[in-house]
């Protein structure tokens, strides 16, 4: 049952943020840009560096989570303030990258829309417990 939950959660929140960013889109009249679907996206070089190193600390903050998770018996609580702070960092770094440099800077606006149902998306999850997980 957890998985069919996780994947229905999934399905729901990628039809949120792709029907948000339609939306922003309209109203801002944002164009579209031509992106990879498996690419980095950098904006420029100092985008790539900052990216990377805060890549490797997102890496070096969810080690050591799970490992807090199976040896120290963590709450959830701990766990859902680190991963809104990694997707708000992350995010952030984004945005700027996108305002300050970028050729099209409305493109922040989507950034930051995306940032936000990500946040939101955590926080209801765990909240309400729709994966049906053990929580202490």
């Amino acid at each position: 049952m957890f998985w069919l939950n996780f994947v229905l959660i999934g399905v729901i929140v990628l039809v949120i943020v792709y029907g948000v960013r339609f939306l922003l889109r309209r109203a801002f009249k944002i164009k579209k840009s031509k992106k990879e679907f498996f690419s980095y996206n950098h904006i420029n070089d100092l985008h790539r560096k900052v990216d990377w190193a805060m890549r490797i600390i997102i890496m070096i903050v969810n080690i050591t989570l799970v490992g807090m998770i199976l040896y120290e018996n963590i709450s959830i609580a701990v766990v859902v303030i680190g991963l809104v702070l990694l997707i708000i960092g992350d995010r952030l770094v984004q945005a700027f990258f996108e305002w300050k440099y970028s050729d099209n800077p409305k493109e922040a606006i989507l950034t930051l829309s995306d940032m936000i149902v990500m946040v939101l998306s955590v926080v209801i999850v765990s909240g309400m417990n729709l994966l049906n997980l053990n929580l202490q």
